[in-house]
Order: C-alpha cells, then sequence, then structure tokens
C-alpha cells in the first residue's frame, strides 16, 4: 500500500513546470526560466537543454509556473493597436536597438506647407513614423536628419533612419 501512495509523487516530480513570459511586441513564451539578472533573461525551451538570453527591455512581464508575477516594463500605450504610427518610437541612440530585428530603412521630408522649422521637423518626424510601422518597425533609429531652407524660403526638414521591429520581418513569396 505504501508503494502505490509514494508513485503519484515520483510522476508530479518528472514533470517540469513552466513559466511564460509576455513579449513587449504582444508574444508569448512558454518555457522554463533559467535565472535573471540585471540586464537579461535567460531560459529553455521544453525538452530542450538550450539556454536562450532575452534582454530584460525586450520583456512585459513573466508569470512564474508557482504564480508569482514580476513586471520588468509596462506597455506604452495600451489603447493604440500594435502597428499603428504613434507607437513607433525615434531615438538617435544605437543600445536602444540592440537586440531587434532590423527591418528596413525609411525616409521622409516635411509636408510642403510648413511655415516654419519646427514644424517641418516635426511633419517630417510622423512621415517617418507612418513609413517605419508600414514595414512593421517599432522604433527608428536615425542615420541622418538635415534643414534645408534659408531665410525667405519655405523650411524642408529630411530625416532617415532604420526601422527595427520586436520580431523577425516576414519573408515575402515570390
Amino acid at each position: 500500500m505504501a508503494l502505490l501512495m509514494s508513485l503519484p509523487l515520483i510522476a508530479q516530480e518528472e514533470t517540469t513546470k513552466l513559466d511564460t513570459i509576455y513579449m513587449l511586441g504582444r508574444r508569448k513564451l512558454v518555457v522554463e526560466v533559467r535565472n535573471i539578472s540585471s540586464m537579461s533573461v535567460r531560459y529553455s525551451e521544453l525538452g530542450s537543454d538550450e539556454t536562450i538570453t532575452l534582454e530584460r527591455k525586450q520583456i512585459q512581464k513573466i508569470i512564474f509556473s508557482n504564480g508569482r508575477k514580476e513586471v520588468f516594463n509596462k506597455p506604452v500605450m495600451m489603447m493604440v493597436e500594435e502597428g499603428d504610427w504613434k507607437t513607433v518610437i525615434i531615438t538617435d541612440r544605437k543600445n536602444d536597438v540592440e537586440g531587434l530585428y532590423e527591418m528596413g530603412k525609411v525616409e521622409a521630408k516635411s509636408s510642403a506647407g510648413s511655415r516654419s522649422a519646427k514644424s517641418a521637423k516635426k511633419s517630417a518626424r510622423i512621415r517617418l513614423q507612418k513609413k517605419a510601422a508600414n514595414v512593421g518597425g517599432m522604433i527608428v533609429l536615425i542615420t541622418k536628419e538635415e534643414s534645408v531652407g534659408g531665410f525667405g524660403e519655405p523650411p524642408t526638414y529630411v530625416v532617415s533612419g532604420i526601422a527595427y521591429g520586436y520580431e523577425p520581418p516576414k519573408k515575402e513569396d515570390n
């Protein structure tokens, strides 16, 4: 009788309890978290001994198998849909895009109706955000910014950069 009661305990010990990682891009990973450091989270997938590392800045939260929840980053905007140009972040710091996937180069020019240098810059940046959203980008690393036009001429602003996303770009079928 004692042997039969101990069998279910052995079976419970062999099953691995899994943790759930919620990424900022709304992707969900069901894995076994191995280690959390100040800069990264190391995990392995079910049935694999390979350890994969993610940067903490890419993770929204982790819900552990014991029910404990650890929040790393809050979503920027909850009401705006993913892929909306308003969610695209513009930066000039390379470390902001480390570990992200390059989606493509984007360039924008201010609208012809801009009356001041400030409005020309804002117009060009909005157009850049829209182009980045169209290619699936969430962050744009600025590579070039240029203001054109002197006194008496309508101001023009040109900005270009590289769009980055949280997931690899989709392969197009030819």
